[in-house]
């Protein structure tokens, strides 16, 4: 299938910065890597005023971006900062027969009512199953919310307890770290899946994603084991890899562990 990079270099609206500069380091590479016919790199449409209205201008372009690229029958691979991407990705593959793998150290699953920090991308996994943003997200042409009980949250051990409650009452299937090498039998049945890799979700003894990362993690191998499981399961319909920042991974074994997960797609 032929791939299509598209590129949003932004953390919480602001470019180039943090975790923002993530797509900005992986883009040649994952360019070399994955040999797109298309390369498109997302900026918001007007200038920066506030946080979330800047995440949504984005969304509301990624999500047309990724609609694109399955019209002209491509794989969209989207680098990002932030994981609130996803919720733009799914409006623009749509949940039709979709399965979504979410890998990532954190749950995501605050909403504004359970967040005690207010940081907005620890609702991104709320915000694509629709239990909050859901006017904002409503604006991201094509955007319904993704079923929570085809949904599969692996690798995760950095959840604070409102999460916690909201994800015991929840349809989602989860994952520790350790139970990472099931995935393949966790999956619900769906024709395609939309992979969403947060590099966090490796250890740190591997090298460091960003500030947020959490020991213990998974490792480089059951990163590859993992993307592997979900070929095999069904077709992609999209890929995301978000929360790299390049500031952290002195070694650049994050760097080398993402670009080995898109060498497993091309």
């Amino acid at each position: 299938m032929a791939i299509e990079l598209i590129v949003v270099p932004y953390v919480l609206g602001r470019e180039g910065v943090g975790m923002g500069g993530g797509p900005l380091a992986l883009q040649a590479g994952a360019a070399a890597a994955l040999k797109p016919e298309r390369v498109q790199r997302i900026a918001l449409s007007e200038p920066f005023t506030n946080e979330i209205g800047a995440c949504f201008d984005l969304n509301r372009q990624v999500a047309h971006a990724v609609a694109g690229a399955r019209e002209r029958g491509a794989l969209p691979v989207v680098l990002t900062g932030n994981c609130h991407t996803q919720q733009a990705v799914v409006a623009g593959v749509g949940t039709d027969r979709l399965a979504l793998v979410w890998l990532d150290c954190h749950a995501d699953f605050h909403t504004p009512e359970t967040t005690e920090s207010g940081f907005f991308d620890g609702t991104a996994l709320s915000m694509t199953v629709g239990d909050c943003w859901t006017g904002l997200c409503g604006t991201v042409a094509g955007f319904a919310p993704m079923p929570a009980e085809r949904v599969v949250l692996a690798g995760v051990r950095d959840v604070e307890p409102a999460e916690r409650r909201r994800l015991d009452a929840s349809d989602l299937i989860e994952l520790g770290p350790g139970a990472v090498a099931r995935l393949g039998t966790a999956l619900p049945p769906a024709e395609r899946t939309s992979l969403h890799i947060d590099v966090d979700v490796l250890d740190p003894a591997f090298g460091l994603a960003n500030q947020y990362a959490a020991p213990p993690g998974i490792s480089p191998a059951d990163l590859l084991d993992a993307v592997r499981a979900v070929l095999t399961r069904s077709q992609l319909a999209a890929v995301t890899l978000s929360a790299y920042d390049p500031a952290f991974d002195r070694d650049a074994g994050v760097r080398e562990a993402a670009l080995a997960a898109l060498r497993l797609i091309a």
